[in-house]
């Protein structure tokens, strides 16, 4: 199920690449713009992550700067927040995985017309996991925590409230990967009810699908 949404992520971003990239003429094009974005994780993967896991929170605040033509560059941070399934432990565990990153951002902006613009782009950089729960405030005195890398395909669709407005909002589709396994370790047990070894394996990743405003600046 996982391997088949994360083909249609893919299929989807290449696909508004190439039909940006073979647009109309310049229509609008930014010197740059700052952004914010607000989604809700869905089900996680591996397969413990997704069972043990449920999602709460993906964003991310960004500049970026048109370098040529619509290829836009840009840095920023961006935060994931997940809470423990508490009734997979019988309510005996509570707590959460949080996810705080930075990031550098390439892309593709294209305006479609004098408001809509359409944007598949890629933000990567290193996460710090940070697993807080009860079981690890007694074991270790505090948070499970591994740095890891990231990378997350998006496709990010923007309308301008006006054809001369530098402000936009938008609907923001990606697909997280974090090159970090979730396992017992990771909340600090020994194993994980329900689960077999197998589910363990494979990188945490997950979909987001949600909003985020854009404030651009200068015109070309």
């Amino acid at each position: 199920m996982v391997n088949r949404t994360a083909k249609h992520i893919i299929f989807v971003f290449l696909f508004l690449f190439v039909f940006s990239a073979n647009g109309q003429n310049k229509v609008y094009e930014p010197t740059g713009s700052i952004s914010v974005d607000v989604g809700i994780p869905a089900q996680g993967r591996n397969e413990a992550f997704g069972n043990v896991m449920n999602g709460l929170f993906n964003g991310g605040v960004a500049y970026q700067y048109n370098a040529f033509k619509g290829l836009t560059i840009g840095v920023g941070v961006k935060y994931s927040f997940f809470i423990l399934n508490s009734f997979v432990f019988n309510n005996t565990l509570t707590g959460g995985y949080h996810a705080p990153s930075v990031f550098g951002k390439v892309g593709y902006e294209k305006f479609i017309t004098e408001r809509f613009s359409i944007t598949p782009s890629i933000r990567s950089g290193y996460t710090m996991v940070v697993s807080s729960n009860d079981s690890c405030r007694v074991k270790i005195g505090g948070p499970y925590r591994e740095g890891a890398f990231f990378i997350e395909p998006q496709v990010e669709l923007t309308l301008l409230t006006d054809k001369n407005s530098s402000d936009g909002f938008s609907f923001v589709l990606g697909y997280n990967f974090i090159a970090s396994e979730f396992g017992p370790e990771t909340l600090c047990l020994i194993n994980i009810p329900s689960t077999l070894p197998e589910d363990h394996q494979g990188i945490t990743r997950f979909l987001s699908i949600g909003f985020g405003y854009r404030y651009y600046m200068g015109r070309n």
